[in-house]
């Protein structure tokens, strides 16, 4: 399932999350509870014992490739990519949201850092994932938001497959944190939706690293359609437990040392259950 154990990819998950912290307190700027929503995912994916990359050569042809929809979640990116060598941790803490830094609040593609696509504007970045997917026979990961499938411009993806090929190196992932902005999210029968036009579909829980990669070996070995996984997480997880899965935190970093041992306490706090 993993190249690594459970309890390594658990370690991996602390260690990333504490590093998240202090990166996004540092700048004083970032979306540290939608990135906290995401490390389960994003290692389960580039830890699978199916998942081939090089973080000495981004360029290299037969590699698997993750596309960030949800773009204010590049922190995650951008600390995972750091823990697999593409880049020194130091350089990212150093960097991040400065002028002229690889690390901006949103990504812009650099294959040598692992960053497959620029983003920003939401929805974007599912339609540049399934280009790509069309262009290679490598698997072609996309991570998105619930709020972003909101708009028509994302929805639209699921009846595209019926049309061109079905694309069985595709997968698309949804962070079902039901928390937009300024607004809970309901995506309704988007499963059922996306099942009508012949997409494999599965409800996966988002924090789970066995259902995770159970998941995933589902996705990469059928050839025959695109897959929609739909991860349900909490946005902030593994941090302040006052503001995990709360509205009103949206792109807030923890605004003084008070908040952000708190943060720190929190992730602490879940670690010893």
């Amino acid at each position: 399932m993993y190249k690594i154990s459970i309890e390594e990819l658990k370690d991996k998950a602390y260690n990333i999350r504490r590093d998240l912290i202090e990166l996004i307190y540092r700048a004083g700027s970032g979306h540290l509870d939608t990135s906290l929503s995401l490390v389960e995912v994003w290692l389960s994916i580039v830890h699978s014992d199916f998942y081939s990359l090089d973080a000495k050569n981004g360029e290299m042809k037969n590699r698997d490739r993750i596309f960030l929809s949800e773009g204010h979640a590049c922190p995650v990116q951008y600390m995972i990519n750091a823990d697999l060598g593409y880049y020194p941790k130091e350089e990212l803490l150093k960097g991040f949201r400065k002028p002229f830094s690889p690390f901006g609040g949103h990504t812009v593609r650099n294959l040598k850092y692992g960053f497959e696509n620029s983003n920003g504007s939401l929805s974007i970045g599912v339609w540049q994932a399934y280009g790509n997917a069309l262009e290679t026979s490598n698997n072609v990961f996309c991570i998105a938001g619930d709020g972003e499938f909101q708009e028509p411009t994302s929805q639209g993806i699921f009846s595209v497959p019926l049309n061109l090929k079905p694309l069985g190196n595709f997968t698309l992932i949804i962070n079902r944190n039901r928390l937009a902005q300024d607004s809970e999210v309901d995506l309704g029968p988007i499963k059922e939706v996306a099942a009508l036009y012949n997409w494999q579909t599965m409800i996966v829980k988002g924090h789970d690293f066995n259902a995770l990669g159970s998941a995933l070996q589902l996705a990469v070995e059928d050839k025959d359609r695109p897959t929609l996984m739909i991860c349900d997480t909490v946005k902030g997880y593994g941090g302040d437990p006052n503001h995990a899965g709360k509205l009103g935190h949206h792109g807030k970093p923890p605004g003084n040392d008070e908040e952000y041992q708190a943060y720190l306490a929190g992730l602490e706090a879940g670690r010893r259950n």
